[in-house]
């Protein structure tokens, strides 16, 4: 018997120390449960022998030089008497010098030698492992026969690994049942991250970490090709060109993969692989269609179980993956050279995944196809549900191979100039409209008209404009029937509506529009429904619904890989005014930031304005710089004309803020063009009288204000929001206390409670500061249900201001710009023309609003927050 049949391998010169496979491998050391058989199967590359060899190295150490006998097979193996005797001298050989004695030569069959094989192992009494590699080498059934009978008739104390490309053909489901068998399979053999940039590093190769992830997807941690890789990539300065191409160039990869892998499959299965690698998931239908086979789905299985070049992907059971190695070869050739079969697949596959209804996949294989036929009749089936979706990518794939004649056909031009507006591409969207409009007025049909109603009514609302085709859009809402269209339609009218301050309107399409995106799966859509009914919660100053569906919205828009989206802002938005009202600094700024980090350019005006003046707020709040964060407020309003319609909640949101902003900074002269711009915009509303309120309190006009609060107290103006009806009772209780009215201030007070309780509405009472917090001080105790809340008020105020919390007014701000230069307080007084008591008690009120108490750190403050 020649000596390198029976002699194990020598290990490789660049071996890589596996030990997270140690255990998958038998323990010499474990009981009588240890597995009976181990299978190690992976195609050609994976490093088999290399790990079986380490394994018989380290178990002879531990058991002894006679704990493991090798064999390594080859296709002679398959005339049994040739395999026998392999067997023969391989355990001959081993048992020299033990206990056992040596295998006598059998008389007649096979039976006789497994017998005398039996009996010696017996003798041995220590445990044994035959190892027999590249078992797949074995194909003939009566060489299998005798490994089967191997298993049958040996004693308790012999062990079999088994080591090759394909899953043995002997029968070993019974020890899969017992659980004595342990099997090894390609992924379990492939290289993980920290392996690959090791292996690589052997032929001094380092990548970036970007580089490195590229290549493990690539090889998908196949040794060998992570081995041709590192060859490629030795002394080249560009890696990402090596790592696109040198699959498809390099001419050791196709050697290697034609002559190891595919040669020894049947040309029927190369093909099999070759037109089912077109798609990365694959299923018996689909492949059913790429190769025109009725038995695909056992052609799948088949190589699933016996090669590991594809494997099972998912829990449904009909979903298998090519490996990523193999298939980047596979479609390379195929593109290289049968460019029309390639284009042929992409089509068939484009068709099949239509008719599944899977029309992102359906968009992403047409676009290979170079079928303009084919892409214009699913732009007109499925381009709707792919806008609806957020897919923009794959409906401007899909655009791109449409014909010249395709792109003027009004329906595809008018589906395509919706991709272009949802998707930001809003330049796009005006050159079609421009060379659309002809044939969209020629066109009769329903639909074209309904499309070109959509478009208008979704341009003039991206532009912050509405337009007469609002009403019509309205009155054909019922007559559509087209789930998308209907979907687009309300969507717009809805969204319309609410930026228009239609609540109610807006939330009965936004909410009929969430249940077709819903039992549709259009996840853009859903995002976008949800986000904007949270906006509508809004206007009772929901803030708990508010939140449950902002974050509803972003736990979806998470799952679903679109937190990142232009659809996210408005969502954002919305969780950061909730956080704002709840006092949650934290979770108010970050939020806020990820509302403008996400804009981008394809949101309604109005969410850019929300999400820029909401951040501008919150930055006032708990930034750095106050003034700065007003007057990139004030410069976000100067953008809107007067004549633009503006939602109008989002107005009576902001200008009580702005207006609150400009007074803490000692800028009455901002405060009053915020309430003007309100008033322009919001008419007689309880808000336009709030803000005017404030102002007189500001100057001391007591009366007037009281006069003007009452108002809205006594529900004689109605307010956009409840939160404006809260600030009135709040703002109307501190002014009875001044006039020293205690019932009417309690009064005032217990009714802005009982508002803001049910909505936890904690920030109007915040804004007031000081003076309501000695008002509900004594309150507490009293109010029965409504205790734990005020509590929770009193825990938000704190006891002292901390920065600037309060407004100063102009004698204070005139006070306070006076202190950096090097007159005395009389002088001041002086220049001022008060007394030095006067300004003596400006000066305490002046350092109290500032949390401050020197005369150098009231400067200090003052600069930082934009006073001086």
């Amino acid at each position: 018997m020649p000596e390198p049949k029976i002699t194990q391998p020598p290990p490789p010169r660049e071996l890589i120390r596996r030990t997270r496979l140690g255990g998958m491998l038998p323990d010499v050391t474990e009981t009588e449960d240890d597995p009976v058989v181990t299978v190690v199967c992976a195609p050609a590359g994976f490093g088999k022998t290399t790990l079986v060899s380490g394994w018989a190295d380290a178990s002879r150490g531990t058991a002894g030089p006679g704990a493991v006998v090798w064999v390594n097979v080859d296709a002679a193996d398959n005339d049994p008497s040739v395999f026998l005797s392999g067997v023969l001298a391989a355990f001959n050989r081993v048992l020299a010098g033990t206990r056992a004695a040596r295998v006598p030569e059998p008389r007649r069959t096979g039976q006789d030698f497994v017998a005398l094989l039996a009996d010696t192992v017996k003798r041995h009494e220590e445990r044994i492992w035959l190892v027999l590699d590249d078992f797949h080498e074995l194909g003939e059934q009566i060489a299998q026969q005798i490994v089967d009978t191997l298993l049958r008739r040996m004693p308790r104390n012999f062990r079999l690994v088994l080591s090759g490309r394909v899953d043995p053909p002997v029968a070993l489901h019974r020890l899969r049942i017992a659980g004595r068998l342990r099997e090894l399979r390609a992924a379990d053999l492939a290289f993980s991250r920290a392996e690959t940039a090791e292996a690589i590093a052997l032929h001094g190769v380092h990548l970036s970490e970007e580089h490195l992830d590229r290549l493990v997807s690539l090889t998908g941690g196949w040794p060998a090709a992570i081995r041709m890789a590192a060859q490629a990539l030795r002394n080249s300065r560009d890696p990402a060109t090596i790592l696109d191409s040198f699959v498809e160039t390099d001419r050791a990869v196709a050697e290697y993969l034609t002559g190891e892998v595919l040669s020894p499959l049947p040309e029927d299965r190369q093909d099999f692989l070759r037109r089912t690698s077109v798609t990365a998931q694959v299923t018996s239908g689909l492949a059913m269609a790429l190769t025109g086979r009725t038995d695909a789905a056992a052609v799948l299985e088949s190589l699933a179980r016996s090669s590991s070049l594809i494997s099972r992907s998912g829990s449904d059971g009909d979903r298998y993956r090519m490996h990523p190695f193999l298939r980047t070869y596979l479609m390379s050739e195929l593109r290289r050279q049968l460019p029309t079969l390639f284009a042929d697949l992409h089509g068939l596959a484009a068709r099949w995944f239509a008719e599944q209804g899977d029309r992102v996949s359906a968009a992403a294989y047409a676009a290979n196809a170079h079928d303009p036929e084919l892409s214009a009749s699913l732009v007109t089936r499925h381009g709707l549900g792919l806008v609806l979706g957020g897919d923009f990518p794959a409906l401007r794939a899909l655009a791109a191979t449409l014909s010249t004649q395709a792109r003027a056909d009004a329906e595809i031009g008018l589906i395509l100039i919706l991709g272009d507006l949802a998707a930001g591409e809003r330049a796009a969207a005006e050159m079609r409209i421009s060379g659309l409009s002809e044939a969209v007025r020629r066109n009769p049909a329903e639909r074209v008209r309904d499309l070109d109603l959509v478009v208008r009514t979704h341009w003039a609302r991206l532009a912050g404009r509405v337009v007469p085709a609002m009403d019509e859009l309205g009155e054909r809402l019922d007559r559509i029937a087209d789930p998308d269209l209907l979907m687009l339609a309300l969507i717009n009218r809805g969204t319309a509506m609410f930026w228009l301050g239609d609540h109610q309107a807006a939330g009965r399409d936004l909410s009929w529009a969430l249940r077709i995106a819903t039992a549709h799966q259009f996840d853009y859509a859903i995002v976008h429904c949800l986000s904007h009914l949270a906006g509508v919660a809004s206007v009772d100053s929901d803030y708990p619904r508010m939140r449950r569906m902002a974050d509803e919205a972003l736990r979806f828009a998470e799952k679903h890989d679109l937190a990142d989206s232009p659809v996210c802002s408005f969502a954002y938005t919305v969780a950061a005014w909730v956080a704002y009202q709840f006092l949650e600094h934290d979770r108010a700024r970050e939020l806020a930031r990820r509302a403008v980090e996400v804009l981008g350019t394809s949101n309604d005006r109005t969410v850019e304005l929300c999400a820029l003046s909401f951040e501008a707020a919150v930055d006032f709040e708990w930034g750095d710089d106050p003034h700065a964060a007003l007057v990139r407020m004030r410069r976000q309003w100067a953008t809107v004309s007067r004549q633009d319609p503006v939602q109008p909640t989002l107005v009576a949101h902001l200008a009580p803020i702005e207006q609150r902003m400009a007074l803490r900074l000692g800028r009455p002269d901002w405060a009053a063009e915020a309430e003007r711009r309100a008033s322009a915009w919001l008419g007689d509303h309880g808000e336009v009288h709030l803000l005017r309120a404030r102002m007189h309190a500001h100057y001391g006009r007591v009366t007037a204000a009281r006069a003007l609060l009452d108002k809205i107290t006594k529900g004689r103006v109605p307010c956009l929001l409840v939160a404006s009806r809260i600030e009135a009772h709040l703002l109307a209780a501190v002014l009875a206390e001044r006039a020293h009215d205690g019932r009417t201030a309690n009064l005032e007070i217990r009714a802005g409670i009982e508002l803001a309780e049910p909505r936890r509405a904690l920030r109007p009472f915040y804004d007031a500061g000081q003076e309501i917090r000695q008002l509900l001080v004594p309150q507490l105790g009293r109010l029965g249900r409504l205790d734990p809340f005020v509590e929770e008020i009193l825990d938000a105020i704190p006891p002292a201001p901390a920065g600037v919390t309060a407004e100063l007014t102009p004698r204070e701000v005139q006070l306070l710009r006076e202190l950096p230069s090097l007159a005395t307080i009389e002088e001041i007084a002086g220049s001022l023309y008060v007394s030095v008591n006067t300004v003596k008690t400006h000066l305490r009120n002046v350092y109290r609003k500032l949390g401050v108490t020197s005369r150098r750190d009231a400067v200090i403050a003052a600069r930082e927050r934009g006073l001086l």
